[in-house]
């Protein structure tokens, strides 16, 4: 093949492609044709690694639900703190102001 490219490139103009170049080119084409097929076949993925690859997204995808749905969870919990602790601190001002109340 490389020998037939290289015939080519240097070939005088006044010479025509032969036979037998062809015939030597058409031997060697389909093992040529083949390996492409072979490699690009490799760069796919198989119909059993595109189901892996389909569970493994699925299974990541509820993960992400569950954690969006702990993350809401855990937002609304924060507020629910940061009331008690603002009606924790409330109930203490009264109680120190009771307490001053008390002791004049």
């Amino acid at each position: 093949m490389i020998n037939f490219v290289y015939y080519c490139t240097i070939m005088p103009s006044d010479k025509k492609i032969t036979f037998g170049d062809l015939d030597g080119f058409l031997k060697i084409a389909p093992i040529l044709g083949i390996c492409v097929l072979a490699y690009l076949q490799t760069l796919f993925p198989s119909k059993v690694e595109f189901d892996k690859l389909e569970n493994h997204l699925i299974q990541m995808d509820k993960k992400l639900t569950e954690m969006t749905v702990i993350n809401k969870t855990i937002t609304n919990n924060s507020s629910e703190i940061r009331n008690i602790n603002d009606r924790v601190r409330q109930l203490e001002i009264q109680l120190a102001k009771h307490d001053n109340h008390k002791k004049s």
